[in-house]
């Protein structure tokens, strides 16, 4: 069989905006870091955002086998528990879960939380420890 040609993965309006979301995570992160010294948060964001792009990278490759898929829910929740950066790039980089516009209101409230949590970190000095 031949190899599958390189997709082309256009850098939209939408994943440009959705990467300036990750500026206040980074420079809360960073704070952190230098008030606290702990790498904790910077290991588990890493952690969990790399888990949910790989279960993203799963659930595309069952799609497109038409085998049985990830739910939404577990998707969702993924993100909830910190890994919507790694759900951004997984929908970029396997272009999944982007057209669906009921799943990209829940995706993006989920974003919209978390910047939210990521102000107060940044703005009320949270401390580790």
């Amino acid at each position: 069989m031949p190899p599958r040609p390189r997709r082309h993965r256009p850098l939209t309006t939408v994943t440009a905006l959705g990467l300036s979301f990750l500026i206040l995570p980074a420079v809360s992160l960073l704070k952190l870091y230098t008030r606290s010294g702990s790498v904790v948060p910077l290991l588990y964001t890493g952690a969990i955002s790399f888990a949910t792009f790989m279960l993203y990278g799963y659930d595309k490759m069952q799609a497109r086998n038409l085998e049985w898929r990830v739910k939404e829910v577990t998707l969702h929740t993924m993100e909830l528990l910190g890994g919507w950066p790694g759900a951004l790039v997984g929908q970029h980089y396997f272009q999944h879960k982007r057209r669906k516009m009921g799943f990209q209101i829940w995706f993006w409230g989920i974003v919209m939380g978390w910047q939210v949590v990521w102000w107060v970190v940044w703005n009320e000095g949270v401390e580790m420890g």
